[in-house]
């Protein structure tokens, strides 16, 4: 067993102190990244235990003209039943006590080591929101672009709400219209359970190395049971196969043009929910610069949040840097 690979050293120990000789409580941590769909998403419980039933409304009764004394015939809408079901996401922190009480400061080098484990099960968390696919881990939940990964021209099917940027390669990213709501799309957690991340100070426990010989140490539990309910597809959209590598160059997708169609596919199924559109910083950065341009005012440069951000219509443009732009070509 590799034990720099999984466990805490004293290298890592001494690479967290101060010049006072006390452990850091300001670690700059180069994995973090913006958590910006884990603000805007919404969780909803579970109505069945560890899956979630909904029901979606795909025919309308026909209604009739009538005469007197004609009657007209009994019509009824058309429905179709969707179960998502959650997963269960695990991590554990062990730290030798002997290791973590050296250094003087133990619950603030702990929380250090915890504080990572967190970032990774958010990573975690929003790679699969996008990414996630049950045919590829039968133990994960399908993402926004396992959902939305065909394209058709037929309005009413999934495959509408997937706009085609041009790109035929595998140098491709997209862009996501994602409008969340109960009634639109949203997180699920089990019945019974609590939403979000969870973790638990397991204490001193006593643990065991690859030979079977004891030794004390200090645990963490981390445990986040979720998965991804798109109640009304018409609602969100993907712009897909974005050649990054053409950015600003001819033949380069038109984003705005693409981003006006995406607009328009969920403008009129989007009411009661809140509406964002999520990009990687490639293309926040070329949308950025567009934004600059007087002449684009479709895109703005407002305030959200207290902090200057891009807006496409009044609709706030997030970074997500989970969105790939390595993406192959959808169909």
């Amino acid at each position: 067993m590799a034990i720099g690979n999984n466990y805490l050293t004293l290298k890592d120990m001494y690479s967290q102190m101060e010049g006072d000789g006390k452990v850091t409580a300001a670690i700059i941590d180069l994995f973090v990244s913006s958590n910006a769909i884990l603000e805007d998403a919404i969780a909803v419980e579970c109505n069945e235990g560890t899956h979630h039933k909904t029901t979606v409304r795909n025919g309308l009764p026909q209604p009739q003209f009538r005469q007197f004394y004609q009657g007209v015939e009994c019509q009824k809408g058309d429905y179709t039943p969707v179960v998502d079901s959650t997963s269960i996401l695990d991590d554990y922190s062990e730290v030798d006590k002997k290791l973590a009480d050296i250094n003087g400061n133990t619950n603030q080098f702990r929380l250090n080591e915890a504080e990572a484990h967190i970032q990774g099960m958010n990573k975690t968390a929003k790679t699969n929101i996008f990414y996630g696919s049950k045919g590829k881990n039968a133990l994960a939940f399908d993402g926004l672009a396992t959902r939305y990964n065909k394209i058709s021209d037929k309005e009413g099917e999934l495959g509408y709400q997937v706009i085609d940027g041009g790109g035929t390669g595998n140098d491709n990213t997209s862009i996501f219209f994602v409008t969340w709501g109960d009634r639109h799309t949203h997180l699920i957690y089990p019945k019974g359970s609590k939403a979000g991340l969870q973790r638990e100070d397991k204490g001193q426990v006593t643990v065991q190395d690859a030979k079977g010989r004891n030794y004390e140490a200090y645990r963490d539990y981390f445990s986040w049971d979720l998965g991804l309910c798109v109640r009304n597809y018409r609602s969100s959209c993907r712009i897909a196969n974005i050649d990054v590598t053409k950015l600003g160059k001819e033949g380069a997708a038109d984003l705005t043009n693409l981003m006006i169609d995406g607009y328009y596919r969920i403008e009129d199924h989007a009411t009661n929910g809140k509406t964002i559109i999520y990009a990687n910083n490639t293309i926040r950065t070329f949308l950025h610069k567009q934004a600059l341009e007087k002449k684009n005012m479709n895109l703005t440069i407002d305030e959200y949040a207290g902090k200057p951000i891009v807006k496409f219509l009044g609709i706030p443009i997030k970074s997500c840097s989970e969105i790939l732009n390595t993406e192959a070509k959808v169909g």
